[in-house]
């Protein structure tokens, strides 16, 4: 009884041993110009282009009284609100309630190369009044005193009107052009270099620059922002998640009926625009914070081509994207950010899968043992359900149904020791709740071997394993799914060890009928075998680099390996009655993982040279509990069956369950006498 309670009471405590958890991210904070812009111009209070003041800004009053939302990009939300809600966020402008984008159409920090002739005073580019990306990102980081948010997603979307600049003051493909874009993009990385030291540490960093990709002189200026921005950054060590937005974009324009899209974007000319410009006003382009639904003509705003010009049109203006073309943006996103934490999945699966064959192996155990020199084969099958929960809110989950059988034999060596061997071939098809799968399947070879002396019994199961991996991660891109198709190998080793002391408790007679219905005897006593048991299962799964394939829109990824480590110690009590041919059992026991936390995967774009990435894997519960139902059933002389359903209790993050069954026949070679 001491040794039951003291279990019981470590048990307990392990119970309360509290669940490490991914923190889940809490808050989007946008940078940049007016491709992030989420209606900064409808909270400013003061200065040029605040509503009211000035003609331009009547026009935006205008528009908002027209029912429009005061965004670049026109009626519809933002691609930042968008992702935001992913997550159940929100990215409204700063100056809004509850604003966290600091990101403003029009804002540029416009410095001036060394020995340039600065433009004449009032020039739009000159200190331009309206804060750019670095500086927004300072103000951020005064609003909040020094500390960023270390759990918030920071987008940004940067270079769109530097490179306006650029085109404006320097003309198209100029070397000084050039140097101030060079001076940009050291400023930008100054600043997100000071936003990480301060603490943040998921900074998305966008290459699209507004307008048709196929303009020449904005993909000249692109390139040169893009390429010294990213080299800058990685040179500070800064660690963000590159977003190859203009590569999609570029797919999209190409391949635009497949969107929804029923106008030529490649067109720059108005008739292709979702939004026509005030009436009069002679606007050519980049209006979109001007529009507003309706579609008839006005002087004071602008308005739409059709009702639903907002989607069926990929840009609102000649330069920002409607409300489809923001769809797609933050979807692409999002699959950057879920993609990391998917994969993952990979090396997850692999270690509930081997806890399965290692119970089937335990299961069977207790049927070998017998007459020295006696071999036995058995065979198992098992279907189990398998849900692994994202452990950051808002990416996506992983259901499935592994399937797994076992076949092998052992000899007893002593009616007490036991060496054996088994060949094990598992399957399970685990979907992504974003869309699409993995198909998971592994063969593996176990050694193992059972002890028991008495009451005091050992077993222990080695085993290896060789894993395939066909994956198909879809992500939907506006109405369309993209399918980004790769696969991979594996490997699997793992070790498990079980001890325990079993207790012979008698619990009453059982009768003579039931005992031996073919012979007449006295009732027989009925004992309950129970005790303690502790043991250990480690693993450590390998999985290997792969790279998926699109050959539609460039949104496939590259994944390095994986090393997933594991040591789950249990630790519970197990009980058995015979009655007859019957012995059921049953089995509690509480389950401690001490490893696997802190995992990251590593993503890297295959559409433009760029950082990889790394993003936290999933985080499975570190304390659950496990309980094994069944019972043995002694059919003939020489086999027996048995038949258990298992379940885990409380593992955060996993729901599965799942049933077995199986045979263990004993053949004796010639001059050993079977004693049963």
């Amino acid at each position: 009884m001491r040794i039951k309670q003291a279990c019981f009471a470590v048990a307990v405590l392990l119970s309360l041993t509290q669940l490490a958890q991914a923190q889940n991210f809490n808050q989007l904070i946008g940078f940049g110009d007016s491709a992030t812009d989420t209606g900064w111009f409808t909270g400013a209070t003061s200065g040029p282009h605040s509503t009211g003041v000035g003609p331009f800004d009547a026009s935006i009053a205008a528009a908002l009284a027209a029912g429009g939302n005061g965004h670049w990009t026109g009626p519809g939300l933002g691609n930042a609100q968008i992702l935001a809600g992913f997550f159940g966020l929100s990215a409204n402008a700063v100056g809004t309630p509850g604003g966290t984008n600091f990101a403003i159409g029009n804002g540029v920090d416009f410095l001036v190369p060394p020995g340039f002739n600065p433009p004449a005073t009032g020039n739009l580019f000159q200190n331009s009044l309206l804060p750019g990306t670095a500086t927004q990102i300072n103000n951020y980081l005064a609003s909040v005193n020094g500390h960023a948010n270390p759990n918030a997603l920071y987008l940004l979307s940067s270079g769109g009107n530097d490179i306006t600049a650029a085109t404006l003051v320097f003309g198209a493909f100029s070397p000084a052009g050039v140097a101030y874009l060079l001076g940009e993009a050291q400023a930008l990385a100054n600043s997100l270099a000071s936003l990480q030291a301060a603490g943040a540490r998921y900074i998305i960093m966008s290459n699209y620059y507004p307008g048709p990709v196929s303009i020449p002189s904005t993909a000249f200026y692109g390139a040169v922002i893009l390429s010294a921005t990213w080299s800058d950054l990685a040179a500070a060590g800064v660690r963000f998640i590159p977003a190859d937005t203009l590569s999609v974009f570029a797919a999209v324009e190409q391949h635009f009926t497949e969107f929804g899209f029923t106008h030529d974007p490649h067109a720059f000319l108005p008739a292709n625009y979702a939004c026509l410009p005030p009436t009069g006003s002679g606007l050519l382009s980049g209006y979109g914070i001007l529009c507003a639904p309706g579609t008839t003509p006005s002087s004071t705003h602008g308005y739409m081509q059709s009702a639903d010009a907002t989607q069926t049109y990929l840009f609102m203006d000649g330069v920002h994207l409607t409300a489809a073309g923001q769809q797609i943006e933050a979807d692409y996103i999002y699959s950057l950010l879920a993609a990391p934490s998917e994969i993952s999945y990979l090396a997850e699966a692999p270690l509930k899968t081997r806890a399965i064959v290692v119970d089937s192996i335990r299961n069977q155990i207790p049927l070998s043992f017998g007459t020295p020199g006696t071999f036995h084969g058995w065979v198992t099958g098992d279907v189990s359900w398998l849900k692994m929960t994202n452990s950051i809110a808002g990416l996506p989950d992983d259901p499935g149904w592994p399937l797994a059988t076992t076949a092998g034999f052992d000899y007893a060596i002593t009616p007490g020791w036991l060496l054996g061997a088994a060949f094990s071939a598992g399957f399970t098809e685990q979907s992504f709740s974003l869309g699409g799968n993995f198909k998971q399947t592994e063969f593996a070879i176990s050694l193992y071997t059972a002890f028991r002396k008495d009451a005091f019994w050992f077993d222990a199961i080695a085993t290896w394993g060789s894993i395939s991996d066909d994956v198909n991660r879809q992500i939907p891109l506006g109405i369309t799914t993209q399918s980004n198709q790769g696969s991979t190998n594996g490997s699997n080793v793992s070790f498990a060890a079980e001890t325990g002391y079993n207790f012979r408790t008698a619990v009453g007679t059982l009768p003579s009928a039931v005992a031996m219905p073919l012979k007449a005897a006295p009732a027989a006593p009925l004992y309950l075998t129970h005790g303690p048991v502790i043991g250990i299962i480690a693993q450590q799964v390998h999985i290997d680099p792969f790279a998926e394939t699109n050959f539609n829109v460039p949104t496939n990824l590259a994944f390095a390996s994986q090393l997933r480590n594991s040591a789950v110690t249990e630790l519970g009590y197990q009980a058995s009655l015979t009655v007859g041919m019957w012995e059921p059992y049953v089995r509690a026991v509480w389950d401690h993982e001490f490893d696997g936390s802190g995992r990251l995967v590593t993503a890297s774009l295959l559409s433009i040279t760029a950082p990889s990435y790394s993003l936290p894997a999933v985080l499975l519960g570190t304390d659950w509990g496990s309980v094994i139902l069944g019972t043995r059933l002694k059919f003939a002389p020489n086999a027996t069956a048995f038949v258990a359903f298992s379940s885990q209790i409380g593992q955060n993050n996993v729901t599965t369950y799942g049933g077995q069954i199986g045979v263990n026949v004993a053949f004796q070679p010639p001059g050993v006498v079977a004693k049963y």
